[in-house]
């Protein structure tokens, strides 16, 4: 049997699909169909590797809009080719850009695509890609309907296998370790709260700050700013508490390992609200706290550091009665039985 993973703007259409490959190599061939000059093809390392031109849509009034409907057409034609080459018996995909040209032309060639949405709201992708999809995989309960199974995030096995002791001998830390990430591409507005709150937090903590790309902060005794930490595993299992954006794949991860988190999310003004969604659905759930961005400063950042401490305990507790946290096996074994059973069909020469 033979898969496309397709998925792509972000590391977090990417790492998910990437948490499923251990689950459906045995029973697929893989393959994945990537945007050109995307962040995909950095991580997507033992895969074959297809890329497709495709134009990302931009929520500003920008004139570059008025072309995607022409870029688009030429992109489906683009994946129609790679899929005419793999001839997959089904097409997944994670959402962004890439994934909507790639789902397209499945559909005209009656291949099954499946989907999956991170976050609790479809993202445009995945709302397109709607009405012709066999399934959508959700990480949250909600959206729900018939053609949603609720399955939880797909999780990289590896992020419980974190060696947390050694990551603070490595780099000269100790515990209690407090956890600031902002995103793959960093947060400016939560970076500069931190580094303004940075005196206060290093009486109490020890701090790992994921600061993102082209961001230098001077490191000091007790703080350690990386642009980015390709050890997770590892600093998940260093962490005590953390404060985080709360796209869908970081909340997910902070969730299944049972790190008290205080989420401060992108605002609905830059974004389509979909971390508040994500935020305000585990804080209703006991299991996180929330900072608006808007509320965002040094002092407000410690006072909400206090309470995570104070409420870690009851968080804990809380993440470990969630369930459908981690949905990787599910899915992978919904998408084998599908695979068999489109592969058999293909076989007796009939519709996919």
């Amino acid at each position: 049997m033979k898969i496309v993973l397709t998925g792509g703007g972000t590391a977090g259409h990417v790492m998910p699909n990437l948490a499923l490959v251990p689950f459906l190599r045995p029973a697929f061939e893989i393959a994945y169909v990537g945007s050109e000059g995307g962040l995909e093809r950095e991580l997507v390392q033992d895969l074959p590797f297809f890329a497709i031109p495709c134009e990302k849509f931009r929520r500003s009034l920008s004139p570059k809009n008025l072309l995607i409907p022409f870029r688009l057409a030429r992109s489906v034609r683009e994946a129609g080719k790679v899929l005419d080459r793999l001839k997959p018996d089904l097409v997944f995909s994670k959402g962004g850009y890439v994934a909507l040209p790639v789902c397209l032309a499945a559909r005209k060639r009656k291949i099954p695509v499946f989907l999956h949405e991170s976050d609790a709201s479809l993202g445009l992708a995945n709302r397109l890609c709607l009405p012709f999809c066999r399934n959508v995989f959700t990480s949250f309960p909600e959206p729900a309907g018939k053609k949603f199974i609720h399955t939880g995030a797909p999780l990289r096995p590896s992020l419980y296998r974190g060696r947390g002791a050694a990551f603070l001998a490595e780099y000269g830390l100790t515990r209690p370790l407090l956890l600031i990430m902002g995103g793959s591409l960093g947060s400016q507005a939560l970076n500069r709260a931190a580094e303004a709150a940075l005196p206060e937090l290093l009486q109490t903590w020890n701090v790992v700050h994921l600061c993102g790309k082209n961001q230098h902060p001077e490191p000091r005794k007790g703080y350690l700013p990386l642009p980015f930490c390709d050890r997770m595993p590892d600093l998940y299992a260093a962490a005590d508490l953390a404060v985080s954006r709360a796209g869908a794949n970081a909340a997910f991860e902070l969730a299944a390992l049972g790190i008290p988190t205080l989420f401060v999310p992108l605002p609905a003004s830059v974004s389509r609200g979909d971390q508040l969604k994500n935020a305000d659905r585990l804080a209703r759930q006991g299991c996180a706290l929330v900072l608006r961005q808007e509320d965002l400063t040094p002092e407000s950042l410690l006072a909400s550091v206090s309470e995570l401490a104070k409420k870690a305990p009851k968080l804990r507790e809380n993440l470990k009665k969630l369930t459908r946290v981690d949905g990787t096996q599910e899915i992978a074994e919904i998408l084998i039985v599908a695979g068999k059973r489109a592969a058999a069909r293909r076989a007796r020469g009939g519709a996919v």
